[in-house]
């Protein structure tokens, strides 16, 4: 697949490559367009597990967070402080839910920029699936809003607020993106059980998406992965 195999990544000497299409022991997505950053898989690795250690059982799913087409270059798109926004909302929704048991999150985040002026992330999130197990509808209400107490309707009030519109006010098209199981090419979610060796394969498969090089601005000063830490 690839015609030359460098250690390490040429904008950063710390990031190591990696080539496989296995890594300890799950699948990883490789592409033709470049290798995965095996630091960043690790920490995808770390990351699921230890949701897993916490959780009896836990509500695995992917999303990309998009800025407005129309929406021109500007200041908060230079560093990822809407990014950290986003995820103080869309905590606050989790809390705000009253679930009978905690949602117990844990996330990976990482900022790409391929051919746009501005920047994109993708996401995966992990809760506690004893507090949420589906993601609900994904269209607004007929009047363009999204008021509806389901995960995908508060993760699009928490984008929109994070980004300083009205969430409540503002017709938007889909902004939060569900990712598609790439062989299925359907939204994609999983439940995963301790020692379901099969789920955490396919979630590791998903999360690896987001450990790939190709299209992260490395080297221009602004983070470009990371992942919840308590």
């Amino acid at each position: 697949m690839f015609e030359q195999f460098p250690l390490r990544h040429p904008y950063n000497d710390k990031l190591r490559l990696f080539y496989e299409e296995i890594y300890r022991g799950y699948s990883v997505m490789q592409r033709a367009d470049g290798p995965q950053i095996e630091n960043f898989l690790e920490r995808s690795l770390i990351t699921l597990n230890l949701a897993q250690e916490k959780n009896r059982t836990t509500f695995a799913f992917r999303v990309d967070l998009r800025f407005p087409d129309d929406m021109s270059r500007l200041p908060m798109h230079n560093d990822n402080g809407v990014l950290a926004r986003f995820f103080r909302f869309f905590f606050y929704e989790l809390e705000k839910a009253n679930t009978k048991y905690p949602a117990m999150p844990r996330y990976l985040w990482a900022r790409e920029q391929a051919n746009s002026v501005k920047p994109h992330y993708h996401l995966m999130i992990l809760l506690n699936k004893d507090a949420f197990d589906s993601l609900g509808m994904f269209a607004p209400n007929d009047d363009g809003i999204y008021t509806r107490q389901n995960l995908y309707h508060r993760m699009m009030r928490s984008w929109l607020k994070a980004m300083g519109y009205v969430a409540d006010e503002s017709s938007f098209l889909q902004l939060v993106n569900v990712s598609e199981n790439p062989v299925t090419e359907i939204p994609w979610s999983r439940i995963l059980h301790r020692h379901d060796w099969c789920a955490m394969d396919e979630a590791m498969y998903m999360a690896s998406y987001l450990c790939k090089a190709y299209t992260k601005p490395i080297g221009q000063n602004v983070h470009v992965f990371d992942s919840s830490r308590r």
